[in-house]
């Protein structure tokens, strides 16, 4: 399963691969950003170890 790094928010396997980085790490989702700052990048995360997603 996979959390959005700021809020913890489910996020689904294609939301991650369409708005999150090279990493699969997203830092923004509809639930803690509007999708106008997601669409424009604002929710992928810049390549780092301190924001990870989870996958149960």
């Amino acid at each position: 399963m996979h959390t959005c790094g700021n809020c913890g928010e489910f996020v689904s396997r294609d939301f991650v691969r369409v708005f999150g980085n090279d990493m699969d790490e997203v830092v923004g989702c509809p639930a803690c950003m509007n999708m106008r700052e997601v669409m424009q990048g604002d929710g992928a995360a810049a390549q780092s170890s301190r924001v990870r997603w989870t996958r149960a």
